[in-house]
C-alpha cells in the first residue's frame, strides 16, 4: 500500500510528462509559405512539441543566404489536457518566433541548426525558397482596394494588398560635384498609417550627407498619383553632396510601416478598432550624374566651394599698442555647403604676426538648408608702431548656375599702432604661458658617489614573487571558467552539482511546514528528487525499485540502500496512516534525510 501511494499520490502527475518526454518534436518553418517578396517580412517559426516541454536553449541561427535576422526570437507557450481511460494526458507547445528580413531577389536559404532541449539535440531540417521582385516605390497602377477576404491563406503576406508605398525622391538629379542636392523619403499612404520604424539606410558611397530635420506630422501633404489620393508622410530629408564626378547610385530604403486594417468584426469596425499590420516598404534605386568641375579657368585661390556666396571681411580694435591683439573675422554666406571648405585667403604683412585661423560661427538655415554661413577668425599682433595697411581676403568658388568660377576679395582699412610703454611680448597676445627662466636649484652639494641605502623594491625577493602569482592563477582561472561553461551548457552535470544543496533546501522548507502530513510529504520529495537530480531525469516515475536499482549502479552499499527506503516509508506511514506518530519525531526524521543525502553524496 505505501508503495503504491509513493508512486501513485506523489508522483503520478509528473509521470505523464515522462511518459510524454521521450516524444518531444521540433518543427522549423518559415511564413508566409508562399508568395515571399524582397519587401516581405518572412517569420521564422521554431515549434517545440510534447506531452512535457523541459528547458530549451534559444537557438543560433547560422549563417543564412540572402536573409538577415530583422528581430527576435519572440517567445509563446501553450498548453493543453485531455482525459482518456481515465488517464491524463498533456500537450504543450513552446514557439519561438524571428522576424527575418530578404536582403534582395534571388534564392533563399535557412541552412539546419541546433535546437537543445533539457539537454537533448535536435537538428531541423534546411528550408529553401525563392525571393520574388517586390513592390517598391509608387505602384504603376491604382492599387487594390480594401482588406484581403477571409478566404485568403491565413499565413499569406498580410500587406501585399495595402496601399502603401515607400518613395524616394532626389532633386536635382543632375548636379556638379560639391553641389547640393536634396533626397527626401516619405510614405504614400492610402491606408491608416499606424507608426514608422525600423528605416535601414543605404550606404551613401560617392556622396556626402547632412541630415535636414523633419516631423513626418508637421509637414504631411497631399497628392494624387494614377487618380488616387494619397498622404504623404516624410520621415526622411537629406542633403547629398557628391565627392566623385560620374553616375551615383543611392540604393533602396528600407522601411517597417504599422497599418490600421480594417475589422472583419463589424462592432470593431464602428468604433475604429482595427487590427494593426507591420508591412515592409522600399525605394525605388536613383541615379545622380555628378559632373566634374571644369578645369578651365579654375583660378588658384579656388578650394572646391560650390554654390552662390559673398564674403564679408571686418577687423578691431582699429588702433592698438605694439603686442595687442587685432582680430580680423571673414564671413562667408550664401546658397551651397560649406562643410569642408577652408576659410578664405588672407594677404600676408611683414609687420604682423599672424597666427592659424579658428571657425567661430558654422550655421545653417532653418527651413531652407541650403543657405550656408561660415565664419573664421584671425588673431594678428603688430610687431611695430606705424600705421599698416590690414592684410585683405580673397574667396573663390564655383557657380553651378552660370557655370563658371568667381572670385570675390575685401579690403580692410589701415591700422594705426603705438607703441607700448613696456617689452613686446607677442606670446601673451595669445595667452601663452612661456617660462620666465631656466635654471637648476640644486637642493645639496654632493661631497662624494651617490649609494643606495637600501636594496630597490624591484630586487627584493618579495616583489619577485608577486610577478609568479598571476601565473599560479591561470590554472585555477582556465578551471573554473570551464566548470563554470559546463555548468551553463550541461544541463545534467549542472542537476548533478547542484542536487545536495537543492536537496537541503527542501528538507530546511520542509522543516518550517507546520501540518505533519505536509512536513513528511516534502521530506519524501527531497529524497527523491536527489535521486533524479544526480541522474539528470525527471523524478515523475521514480519507483521503489528504480531507485534501489538507480543506487546499486552506483555502487552504494546496502545498508545505506535500506536506510534510503526505510526512510521513504516512514514518511509514507506518517502520511497517510491517521494514527501515525505526531510531530515529535519530526526532527529525528529530517536529520535522518540529511544524513543519508550526505552518505550518499560520498558514496556517488
Amino acid at each position: 500500500m505505501t508503495r503504491a501511494v509513493l508512486a501513485g499520490a506523489v508522483l503520478a502527475a509528473a509521470a505523464v510528462a515522462v511518459r510524454a518526454a521521450g516524444d518531444v518534436r521540433v518543427v522549423a518553418t518559415v511564413h508566409p509559405s508562399g508568395g515571399i517578396t524582397d519587401s516581405t517580412q518572412v517569420r521564422l517559426v521554431v515549434q517545440v512539441e510534447g506531452g512535457s516541454i523541459p528547458e530549451v536553449s534559444t537557438p543560433r541561427l547560422p549563417a543564412m543566404t540572402n536573409l538577415r535576422v530583422g528581430a527576435g526570437p519572440s517567445t509563446s507557450r501553450n498548453s493543453s489536457y485531455s482525459f482518456v481511460n481515465g488517464r491524463v494526458d498533456s500537450s504543450n507547445t513552446l514557439t519561438m518566433t524571428y522576424v527575418l528580413l530578404p536582403e534582395g531577389p534571388g534564392p533563399a536559404e535557412i541552412p539546419s541548426f541546433d535546437v537543445v532541449v533539457g539537454g537533448d539535440t535536435f537538428r531541423t531540417q534546411p528550408i529553401r525558397f525563392t525571393v520574388q521582385a517586390g513592390r517598391s516605390g509608387s505602384p504603376g497602377a491604382a492599387a487594390p482596394r480594401g482588406r484581403p477576404s477571409e478566404d485568403d491563406e491565413e499565413d499569406a503576406d498580410e500587406g501585399a494588398n495595402v496601399d502603401v508605398f515607400l518613395e524616394a525622391r532626389v532633386s536635382p538629379r543632375e548636379v556638379w560635384v560639391g553641389e547640393p542636392a536634396t533626397l527626401e523619403v516619405a510614405i504614400y499612404a492610402a491606408a491608416p498609417v499606424v507608426g514608422f520604424s525600423g528605416l535601414e539606410l543605404p550606404p551613401l558611397t560617392g556622396l556626402w550627407s547632412d541630415d535636414v530635420p523633419v516631423d513626418a506630422n508637421r509637414d504631411r501633404r497631399s497628392e494624387t498619383i494614377g487618380g488616387r489620393a494619397y498622404t504623404v508622410y516624410p520621415v526622411v530629408r537629406k542633403l547629398l553632396i557628391p565627392t566623385r564626378s560620374g553616375k551615383i547610385r543611392v540604393e533602396p530604403f528600407l522601411g517597417q510601416i504599422q497599418v490600421r486594417r480594417s475589422s472583419r468584426d463589424p462592432f470593431r469596425s464602428l468604433f475604429s478598432l482595427g487590427d494593426h499590420i507591420n508591412i515592409l516598404r522600399k525605394t525605388r534605386a536613383i541615379d545622380i550624374a555628378a559632373k566634374p568641375l571644369p578645369e578651365a579657368g579654375r583660378p588658384p585661390e579656388f578650394e572646391g566651394a560650390v554654390g552662390t556666396y559673398r564674403l564679408k571681411l571686418a577687423a578691431a580694435p582699429g588702433a592698438v599698442a605694439v603686442g595687442d591683439a587685432v582680430a580680423i573675422r571673414a564671413t562667408v554666406e550664401g546658397r551651397g555647403s560649406l562643410q569642408g571648405v577652408p576659410p578664405p585667403r588672407l594677404g600676408v604683412a611683414p609687420e604682423l604676426k599672424t597666427y592659424e585661423p579658428k571657425v567661430v560661427e558654422d550655421e545653417r538655415g532653418s527651413t531652407d538648408r541650403t543657405a550656408a554661413r561660415k565664419t573664421w577668425e584671425w588673431i594678428v599682433v603688430p610687431v611695430r608702431p606705424g600705421d599698416f595697411k590690414l592684410p585683405g581676403a580673397t574667396f573663390a568658388y564655383f557657380d553651378p548656375a552660370a557655370g563658371r568660377y568667381e572670385v570675390v576679395s575685401h579690403d580692410l582699412p589701415v591700422l594705426t599702432v603705438r607703441r607700448g610703454e613696456g617689452p613686446v611680448e607677442v606670446g601673451a597676445a595669445r595667452a601663452e604661458v612661456q617660462a620666465a627662466a631656466k635654471d637648476i636649484a640644486f637642493l645639496k652639494r654632493r661631497d662624494g658617489p651617490l649609494r643606495e641605502t637600501r636594496e630597490p623594491l624591484v630586487r627584493r625577493p618579495a616583489f619577485l614573487a608577486l610577478f609568479a602569482v598571476p601565473w599560479a592563477l591561470v590554472p585555477i582561472g582556465i578551471w573554473w571558467g570551464r566548470r563554470r561553461e559546463r555548468l551553463l551548457t550541461d544541463t545534467g552535470f549542472a542537476r548533478s552539482r547542484r542536487a545536495a544543496r537543492a536537496a537541503a533546501r527542501r528538507l530546511a522548507k520542509a522543516s518550517a511546514k507546520e501540518g505533519a502530513g505536509a512536513f513528511h510529504e516534502d521530506v519524501a520529495r527531497a529524497l527523491v528528487e536527489y535521486v533524479a537530480d544526480r541522474e539528470n531525469r525527471s523524478a515523475a516515475g521514480l519507483t521503489y525499485e528504480e531507485v534501489e536499482t538507480l543506487l546499486a549502479s552506483k555502487g552504494v552499499e546496502e545498508g545505506l540502500r535500506r536506510r534510503y527506503r526505510s526512510c521513504l516509508e516512514r514518511c509514507d506511514f506518517a502520511r497517510f496512516v491517521p494514527d501515525a506518530p505526531s510531530a515529535a519525531s519530526r526532527a529525528d526524521v529530517a536529520a535522518e534525510a540529511r544524513g543519508i543525502i550526505a552518505a550518499l553524496e560520498a558514496a556517488w
